[in-house]
């Protein structure tokens, strides 16, 4: 299962995920490959509300894709643990959520390498980082996590780990160093 979770909307780029899951389906290793599709479209996506349907028939795998509604966020978590990989192909993000949130399930992430999500997920650990947006390019990457011995297990430990990086508990402890290590730089002011 190849999960794409998000806002529907040329910015998250959800067709590349579809493009590359017909890549690799067509090979006759991946023949029960599916794609789950969670969200709804928003802002530009509202423009055409049905591309990515229109899409899945077009490139002749509509069987193979599942369209769900956004869903609560424990639902969520549910389909981040149930998928194989979770593609973030966004044209740029500044955080990647959704990647920490899949790493955090112990989910592999193929994303792509811009923004946060160069941060949010360790190229080569715990998922790939693909440059640009060639579908045939994340077929390669969902090829090689899902074909290459031991590496879809290893990434889903090292997924799990890495995502404790991001919790709050780690995000205020790191924020108030800096801010001890400030206060212990700082000179007094010229009087």
């Amino acid at each position: 299962v190849i999960l794409f979770a998000g806002r529907i909307q040329p910015l998250k780029a959800p067709d590349v995920v579809l493009e590359a899951a017909a890549h690799l389906m067509a090979g006759a290793r991946h023949h029960r490959t599916v794609v789950a599709v969670v969200g709804g479209p928003s802002g530009s996506g509202l423009d055409r509300p049905t591309a990515l349907v229109e899409l899945a028939t077009a490139l002749g795998i509509s069987d193979r894709v599942r369209f769900v509604p956004p869903v609560a966020q424990d639902r969520l978590a549910l389909w981040y643990a149930a998928a194989s990989i979770v593609c973030v192909p966004s044209h740029n993000e500044s955080f990647g959520l959704v990647a920490i949130e899949a790493q955090a399930c112990g989910t592999p992430v193929v994303a792509a390498k811009v923004g946060g999500l160069v941060t949010a997920v360790h190229d080569g650990v715990t998922g790939m980082l693909v440059e640009g947006h060639d579908p045939v390019d994340y077929a390669a990457a969902f090829a090689r996590v899902l074909d290459q011995s031991g590496l879809h297990a290893s990434m889903r430990e090292a997924a799990v780990h890495h995502a404790r990086r991001f919790g709050w508990d780690v995000t205020a402890e790191r924020t108030l160093a800096v801010y001890e290590d400030a206060v212990g730089q700082a000179r007094p002011l010229p009087t």
